[in-house]
């Protein structure tokens, strides 16, 4: 039976004056029952709200028209696509006679900017509705993707949905569903993972692939921006928010999605503001819905190539994608990765039972088995304790013999009482065991030298922090881990090439900045990256003024 207001705060009604204020951006249309006001594929559609009469929301994902809600007079259609600007996922149809103000998609976005008191409240519903979708409780299915859940391309395709925020449910076809839709989709089991969006089913597709069928563009606009962003973590992402407030024409760029690190890490609990804790991907998800609201613009999955600076100032980014952004500025906040060990089979595994993140996607692997992390940083300890609601048992392995040397006090207390965690300190992964997935893994104690094997389905590493600064050009000035230096540090590097003195985040190539985890010297907290990302954005300023003067 369809749900007609699973949850209050995301099927909310506006008060007669909100109705008022949204009339003088649209006008007030009639529709005939059964009339489709928005398809499923559409984009920029318009945002409707009910005077009179129903709309009726429908799923077709699995090819079978499904109702999952219906918006009653005073409620609203949309979600977060309105802001995205991606394809929708449903199929609005009018109802009961129904009476609607009609607002076009670009005066909708103008309204969430420019109005406050109701920009609140459809921006919770927007993204109440969007996690319903997500978690199936509305009965919406989404993409589907098909594979072997040991497969490191399917946990690729998993973190980019993930990240990006689409409704998806994995099958594996090992199990009895996953057999039964590969043979109601006619899936090629030698070409897996394969991919049913809509009618269509996608072998071995790629991200950008997906993207497409998705309709997510990663069309860059021609045009020259002010700022472009390049990685959509915490520093990024506040970089974003504040650059756009303040009226700058800003563009973000990330090869998967928002989040970075953080996004992975089920639960922040020393972030200013959230007593009770919150998740990176929702710390990511706010960000990312703030940033949208004031006009930035998104573009994933994409990769920048290269850095080059014209005569005139003027900065191009040649893209994977063929294309090239143009811009005035460019932050770098590509934030770091975690090392692989120096392991034979390590590389060949990642992805397959060896993995540098865990969010939901991972923690399936490990259900009802061996769970080990290697680490001894937040991130090692924030896994730990979220993998241990899914696994067996959790073994942490520290290298050193003092948890609470990288790990915040708070964390390592829970760790060590946490009756399914057992830390073993002075212990090293030695060895790999498994071909096409990982099946077992050899510590050893490096005081005694004692070794043991235990079975495990999955590894998970958080150590040896690497800057993402490969694609740098040699213009831009690192030390000697490759982290990026900034202000006083890159002029005194020998490579400033400006005029008069570099701000406190500008590289040695002028106009560019870094800021967050990449940047030489930074403490690799949540909240720090978020302050740096908002520094960044002063430091923008500073240069164009800087630039306009010198002009």
């Amino acid at each position: 039976m369809p749900i007609t207001s699973p949850c209050e705060a995301a099927f909310p009604r506006l008060t007669d004056v909100e109705m008022q204020i949204v009339t003088t951006l649209g006008s007030v249309q009639r529709f005939a029952d059964g009339h489709v006001l928005i398809e499923e594929g559409d984009k920029d559609f318009p945002f409707f709200v009910v005077k009179a009469g129903a709309i009726e929301i429908y799923e077709c994902s699995t090819g079978v028209e499904h109702k999952i809600v219906e918006h009653l007079p005073g409620e609203f259609t949309g979600d977060v696509d309105m802001l995205t600007r991606r394809a929708a996922l449903i199929r609005a149809k009018a109802a009961r006679g129904l009476e609607a103000i009609v607002v076009p998609a670009e005066r909708m976005r103008r309204l969430l900017n420019e109005v406050p008191s109701i920009s609140d409240k459809l921006l919770d519903a927007f993204q109440m509705r969007r996690r319903l979708l997500e978690d199936g409780e509305v009965g919406f299915v989404g993409v589907r993707l098909l594979g072997r859940s040991n497969s490191r391309e399917a946990v690729r395709i998993q973190e980019f949905l993930y990240k990006n925020r689409v409704p998806h449910r994995f099958y594996d076809v090992d199990q009895d569903d996953g057999r039964a839709l590969a043979t109601e989709r006619q899936v090629d089991l030698s070409r897996l993972p394969a991919v049913v969006c809509s009618d269509e089913v996608v072998h071995e597709p790629t991200l950008p692939g997906i993207a497409h069928c998705l309709g997510i563009s990663r069309d860059v606009p021609d045009e020259l921006f002010d700022l472009v962003i390049v990685g959509a973590g915490p520093a990024g992402l506040a970089a974003a928010v504040y650059a756009g407030s303040e009226g700058l024409r800003t563009m973000v760029l990330d090869q998967v999605g928002p989040g970075g690190q953080a996004g992975s890490s089920s639960k922040i609990e020393n972030y200013m503001g959230f007593p009770a804790g919150l998740s990176g991907a929702d710390l990511a998800n706010r960000g990312f819905m703030q940033a949208l609201k004031f006009g930035v613009t998104f573009n994933a999955p994409i990769a920048v190539l290269a850095i080059e600076r014209r005569d005139d100032g003027q900065l191009l980014l040649p893209l994977c994608s063929g294309q090239v952004a143009r811009t005035r500025t460019v932050l770098v906040a590509t934030g770091v990765t975690y090392q692989r060990l120096p392991l034979e089979h390590c590389e060949r595994l990642q992805g397959a039972g060896v993995y540098l993140a865990a969010t939901s996607v991972e923690a399936r692997i490990c259900r009802e088995s061996l769970a080990i992390v290697v680490g001894g940083g937040n991130s090692a300890g924030q896994a730990a304790m979220y993998l241990a609601e899914h696994a067996d048992k959790v073994k942490l392995i520290l290298r050193g013999g003092d948890l609470y040397k990288s790990m915040s006090s708070y964390l390592a207390d829970r760790v060590k009482k946490h009756p399914r965690i057992e830390v073993l300190l002075y212990t090293e992964v030695e060895a790999l065991a498994g071909d096409s997935h990982l099946q077992g893994v050899t510590l050893r104690d490096n005081r005694t030298g004692e070794r043991r094997h235990f079975d495990c389905a999955a590894l998970f590493l958080f150590v040896g922090a690497k800057p993402a600064t490969a694609w740098l050009p040699d213009t831009i000035a690192r030390d000697v881990k490759g982290f990026v230096l900034t202000g006083v540090a890159a002029e005194a590097s020998g490579r400033w090439r400006g005029r008069g003195t570099p701000c406190e985040l500008e590289t040695s190539l002028p106009g560019v900045f870094a800021c967050g985890d990449v940047r030489s010297g930074t403490t690799k907290r949540c909240a720090f990256a978020v302050g740096d990302g908002a520094l960044a954005v002063t430091c923008v300023h500073q240069y164009m003024a800087r630039e306009a003067v010198e002009a």
